[in-house]
Parts: structure tokens; sequence; C-alpha cells
């Protein structure tokens, strides 16, 4: 099961839920619907690929889920149910169901088939997006993954392998050398061989005098150099036996393709009939229920005719359909100058929708508020700041809600590209209540001690700071890291000075809760004689920088959280684990976490598995929100709005809420 990704001022997830105040509308009218989205949208409009929320604002109304999320943070039959049945053996056999007569917009009936078609999808070794089955206790999607029934004998070898021959202590240059070809010297090679070789020259010799020798001019050859100097001084800060291992078994995997297919099914995935199937987990997961049914997980129902036949091992003309298609309450129209646009699916299952266009459009969070007052724009989240909220009580026409955030603002770190030891320093420089306070105020958000949000039962609420803010103590953390004071910079043992990036989106303004914050570190850092080098960038450019491995650090938000499982960022194969974290004992502790019923139990494990996550450095946690909802009175039937909880708001119900702007008005 995963989280969304989301950027810092998002809201809820959009999960469809039944309620009272729906109706069998036979055809929508013609009104239109304007949701202000204040970041540019990374343009996944693809159900398997699909992860920035702003994305899934658009993309989570075209397709219908088996179930949904209430408003008190309840399960519910939606598309379809789940039944759970515990066996005597400790496996757990769960039955999946789809409402009958439901079809998508081509036409083509709804059917179980296409349920498991995503699941397949999912579960395929070249499925590149961030719904990973491969973690999951679903009997035989490791066999079917690897296509080898006998796998974990394999994958045993190449841990083994991987610790004995590409650790940082055993990897020759040649090896090393791959690694820097493979990861872009773990993204920081960019081919500026101007900046390359001035680097080159600044190590001094023997490396000054080789640079000489060879081609400069000559990207191949300043990349080799690069990798020598990496190679002698600095290798321990690479991570090449967590790469070399995860090369080793994504070559097993297609290799094992090579000569046809060998596994051809995942044997815990069983069809009953056209609307029943069957799914065997292992071993219990508490959140295995959500996960197969919810949006937030492998829940989406996504038409098998139209997305297509594929070859194991590729799925790549799955992933790049960019037109989604489905049988939600709205049908995909197009995107262009930022701006989505969908229109009613007057076919859909639980009566046309009211409003017959939605469109998503980009506004700067700048002119969000104005946007409302206008009517520009009909909803919108504007940011939860003290400004905003004296400003909108000024606003006649504009009613707004206060509601808890099901996430939380954080600082994540490149535990590849930055050594445990660097990192507690960095951490001890985040001084987080006077950035979080002077942004927010005291009644929109406050500081947090772990990475999770409070709106979780299993949050701990007694929880301490784990890191205080002290630049003496950061500098005892740069010590311990080998980094000495030398002529005012603060460099480890070959001169090289301590120098950090982070990226925040604040648009280039320094609009952000973090901001603050993180210009406090720099003026630390540089009293410490290192760097710290803020990048305030666009979200899209943050979101670059930190799938591809150049942001050292980012600050980022997680939003739609309803339980507290961290797997999907934590655990090792976590499809959206960028910290690029790999650690036994916090895969341990998750893999429990989720199979523990009894919640005071769960709650002690998870209070653990947060402080062995502050002492690992990987998410630092900063601020619980809330959000701030804003609706232009004038534009909108105002009963047609649903009360809002930290589960639940109107995108949960979307097709029920009726505009009063005639489209074209």
């Amino acid at each position: 099961m995963t989280k969304r990704l989301i950027a810092l001022l998002l809201a809820a997830v959009a999960l469809f839920t039944l309620t009272a105040c729906n109706t069998k509308n036979k055809e929508a009218e013609d009104t239109i619907l304007v949701v202000g989205v204040d970041a540019t949208f990374e343009e996944k409009w693809n159900p398997f690929l699909v992860e920035s929320a702003y994305d899934h604002q658009v993309v989570d109304q075209i397709f219908t889920s088996i179930c949904s999320i209430n408003d008190k943070n309840e399960l519910e039959d939606f598309g379809g149910s789940i039944k759970t049945e515990e066996k005597d053996d400790g496996t757990v056999l769960y039955t999946i169901t789809l409402k009958k007569n439901m079809k998508f917009t081509t036409g083509d009936p709804v059917t179980i088939d296409d349920y498991i078609y995503f699941l397949y999808v999912c579960a395929d070794p070249s499925n590149t997006g961030p719904l990973q089955m491969l973690s999951s206790d679903i009997e035989g999607v490791k066999e079917y993954y690897y296509d080898d029934p006998n796998y974990s004998t394999t994958i045993a070898g190449f841990e083994t392998e991987a610790g004995e021959k590409y650790s940082t202590e055993t990897i020759s240059f040649e090896d090393f050398l791959t690694y820097a070809k493979g990861t872009n010297l773990d993204g920081w090679w960019d081919g500026d061989v101007e900046y390359f070789s001035e680097y080159i020259a600044g190590e001094g010799e023997p490396y000054a005098t080789e640079l000489g020798e060879i081609d400069a001019s000559n990207a191949d050859a300043v990349l080799e150099l690069t990798t020598k100097i990496e190679y002698d001084l600095y290798r321990d800060a690479y991570d090449t036996e967590t790469w070399f291992l995860e090369k080793l078994k994504a070559d097993y995997a297609f290799g094992n393709l090579d000569d046809g297919i060998t596994v051809p099914t995942i044997t815990g995935i069983t069809r009953v009939d056209d609307y029943t199937c069957t799914i065997k987990y292992t071993k219990i997961d508490i959140y295995a229920s959500r996960g197969l049914t919810t949006k937030n997980g492998f829940g989406n129902l996504v038409p098998k005719s139209y997305y297509g036949d594929y070859q194991k091992g590729d799925v790549s003309k799955i992933l790049a359909n960019m037109n989604p298609v489905g049988s939600g309450p709205y049908i995909w129209q197009g995107f262009a100058d930022n701006i989505a646009t969908c229109t009613a699916n007057n076919d859909f299952f639980l009566g046309a929708p009211r409003t017959g266009t939605v469109r998503w459009q980009y506004i700067p969070q700048s002119d969000i508020l104005s946007s409302l007052a206008s009517g520009t724009i009909d909803i919108a989240n504007p940011t939860g700041n003290k400004e905003n909220v004296t400003t909108l009580d000024g606003m006649t026409n504009v009613r707004y809600d206060l509601l808890d955030n099901a996430g939380y603002g954080y600082l994540a770190m490149n535990t590849e590209r930055v050594p445990l030891s660097v990192r507690k320093g960095v951490w001890s420089l985040m001084n987080r209540q006077p950035s979080v306070e002077g942004y927010y105020g005291t009644k929109i958000a406050h500081v947090i001690e772990r990475p999770m949000t409070t709106v979780v039962a299993e949050y701990p609420a007694d929880a301490k700071p784990y890191y205080e803010y002290s630049r003496d103590k950061a500098l005892e953390f740069f010590t311990e890291a080998g980094y000495t004071n030398q002529g005012g910079k603060l460099v480890d043992n070959s001169g090289k000075q301590l120098v950090l990036n982070c990226y925040i989106g604040g648009s280039g303004k320094g609009e952000h809760p973090a901001y603050a914050m993180l210009v406090q570190a720099a003026t630390d850092m540089e009293a410490l004689g290192a760097e710290l080098q803020i990048q305030d960038v666009d979200f899209n450019v943050l979101q670059g920088a930190m799938n591809d491995g150049t942001a050292d650090m980012w600050i980022m938000a997680w939003g739609s959280v309803y339980d507290c499982d961290k797997t999907s960022q934590f655990h090792s194969t976590g499809g959206q684990n960028r910290y690029r974290y790999k650690d036994a004992k916090m895969d341990e502790y998750l893999e429990t976490i989720v199979q523990t019923i009894d919640l005071k139990e769960r709650k002690d494990l998870v209070a653990e598995m947060l402080d062995y996550a502050m002492d690992q450095c990987i998410e630092f946690p900063l601020y619980q929100r809330k959000n701030i909802l804003s609706y232009n009175k004038d534009n909108l039937d105002m009963e047609t709005i649903p009360t809002a909880t930290a589960f639940y708001d109107y995108t949960a119900e979307i097709w029920n809420v009726k505009s009063l702007v005639p489209v074209g008005g």
C-alpha cells in the first residue's frame, strides 16, 4: 500500500464515497466548476504512474475504486466490496466482489478481469510507477516478479555477493566506474566538463597533472578521472553495495524472461467469476484491505480493453498512455495552458454528476484569494497561514473551513549522498518553531516530533524532541564525521569542504513555512565553515531533483495519510523511498507493524520504529497543519458541499457538487 506524494498545500485525497445526498441524475447540467490548483501539474495522467496530488485531483475522478474512505476514516463499499477470512495456517484470504452493471466510458463492462489486470501490471518487473507490489505479502508475487519459483536462494546469493564484492571497502575501480556511469555519480555528474575540470584541478596532485594528460573536452574522459578521485578519496559517501544489489536483482528478473516465461501467474490471485476474485496473503497485514481496494493502493478499476495487452517484462506502452479512461464520474478531455478539463460521465453507476464540466486550473498561490473573490475559481486550498485567515474573514462571498490535514511537513535526506553523522549535524541546526510559527501563527500549525501525522491513533503524542537546535552539537556530529576547521572552512581529511543543498518549493520567493528555518541553518553552517545551498524552486523542479537523486535534502509534505504504515517510504523496497534508505532493522519493524492487530502493542512498535527513523535521519518532522478549504458561495449550491473532516472533503463526492455557473457564463 502506498501513500501519495504531495506538495505542501494539498488538502485531502480524492476518494469517492456514496453518501445520502447522492441523487440519480439522468444527465449532468450544462454548468462548469473550476478548482484552483496552486502548483504546476506533473502531467502524469496515468493510473499506474500518477503520484503528485495535483495530478491525483484530476485522475481520481476518472476512475472508480472498489472501496472508499468515509469521513470517520472507515473503509466502505463503493464500486465493490472486500471480505476477509483468516485461515488456521496463518494465511489470509480476501474476496473481492464488484458491483454488476458498471461500465467504462468506452462502453465496455467493468469486470474482475480489469481489476486483476491492474494488479498484474503493478507486479510486473518493468513497472516503474509508485505502486510496487513486490513488497506485499500476496502469495506468489515474488516468484512472478523474478520469474523463478526458487528465487529466494538466488536473491540470498546476490545479497552475499553485493556485500563481498561491491561494498565501498571491497569494490574495484572498474566496478566503481560502472556504478558512476550507471548513476551519473549518484546524480552529481551532469556532463559539464568545465565545472568538473575545475573540480579535478582543485583536488591537487596527482589529479591536476592527469587532467593535463587527457582531452578535457571529452566528457567520458573527464567523468573517468572524476570517478578516480571519488574512488580514491570519497567512495565511502556512495552506496555502491545497494546499487549493485538492485542491479543484480533487476538483471536476474529480466534475464529469466529471455528464455520464455517460467512463472506466468501469481498463485495468490484467483479469478472466481466475472465479478469476483480471491487474493491470498501469506500472513496478516492489517492494511491489506485498504491496500487492495482504495485509490491509495491497488483499488482502481482500469479497462484492460483500453490500456491493452502486454508481454510480461514490458509494460512501457501502458505507462506511456497519458489519456486516461475509466468508469468514474468524469471523462478526460485534455490538458492545455495549465488547465485539466473533464466532462460528466452520464453513465456513472451512481448517476450523472450534477455539474457538466470540471476544470482544474493552475493559479499561483499569490492569486488564489483574489481569484476566489472574483469568481474566476470556485474552490481552492489557500495556504493555511494567519494572513489568509484574516483576509478570508473579510470576504463576504467566500466561505472557508479549517480542518486537520491528514499529513505533515518534513525535511527529507538523501541517505546515499549524506553520511549519517552529517545528517545528524544538519538536523541539529534546524530551528523549527520560530519558522513554523512565523509563517502559520499558533492556530494553523504546530511543530511535531516524529515523522507521522497526528491524526492517526498510533502517533506517539508524548514524544520529545530527538535533536535539539544547537550549533555546538552540530559541530560535534560534523567532527564525528571526520570534518575539521582549516582556514575557516569545515573540510574532510582530503580538504574538501562540507557543502550540501536543500530544495524547497517557495517559488523563488521564500513563501514556505520552513524557509526561515533553512536560512537560519545556512547562517549556522557558514559560521561553522560549511555551506548549505538553498534551492528555492517550483514544485516540479523540486520533485525532479528528489527523483533523480541530485537533491541532498528537500522539504515536502505527505497528505492523504490514514494509517501508520510507513512501508512505502521507509522499507528497502518501498515504492516511494526517495531517501534511498536500505536497512534490515527498519524493514523488520515495518513488516511487524502491519501484522500487529492489538492497538496498544502496535502503538509501542510504531513509537520504537519512529525513534529509530529519527536516529537514522530519514525524515525530519516539521509541522502538523490545518487545511483551508474555501468556496465561492455565489457560484456554488452550498447545500451540496459535504462537511469536511481530516479524511473527507468535496473531492470525495465531487459529482454531487452543484455549480451555478453555466458553461460560457
